[in-house]
């Protein structure tokens, strides 16, 4: 329906917002980039939420609201000394996972959940990109493998993401 349709355009400009900061300017700005896709998650949450019904819909709210009391409390803790950059992608990162979960729960739209499913991936390779800067690779294999991948991973999944979501409100519902 129509919120359907305003709630994944919503996503996407905020997603777009997002990459305006972490791509498009000359020195990437993580906070305000990470609060963006922060939003875009909420948004594509709502979206999902919208696809769900009765007991289902339900339990989609109660675990979001346990994500949300559980980060807050983690915030809570956190807060002094913390990264704030580390504890946005964690945020960010409970979020998406938490829509990636419900997206399989809710299959009334494959192109949503491919869409998502390749976001994630796009978001591991990002990860695993930055986690060089706060860990020593050498240690972790299959990090480190994956970081020297010679190849930009993080556009080959993300690219796609984009446009299956932006499909997926196009009459995808199958």
């Amino acid at each position: 329906g129509d919120m359907d349709g305003f709630m994944a355009l919503l996503a996407l400009l905020f997603t777009v917002g997002a990459d305006f900061f972490l791509v498009a300017l000359k020195e990437e700005q993580w906070l305000p980039g990470m609060a963006l896709f922060c939003c875009a998650q909420l948004c594509w949450a709502l979206r999902l939420w919208g696809m769900e019904d009765g007991r289902r819909r339900l339990s989609h709210a109660l675990t979001w609201a346990c994500v949300c009391g559980t980060l807050l409390v983690v915030a809570v803790i956190l807060a002094r000394g913390a990264d704030p950059v580390l504890l946005m992608g964690a945020v960010y990162a409970s979020f998406l996972v938490t829509t990636v979960f419900f997206s399989y729960l809710t299959p009334r739209n494959l192109l949503f959940t491919l869409g998502m499913t390749l976001f994630l991936g796009c978001d591991l390779f990002v990860a695993v990109n930055n986690a060089a800067l706060y860990l020593d690779l050498s240690a972790y294999p299959l990090l480190k493998t994956l970081h020297d991948i010679p190849f930009n991973m993080m556009w080959a999944f993300y690219g796609p993401s984009q446009m299956l979501l932006s499909l997926s409100s196009a009459g995808g519902k199958r």
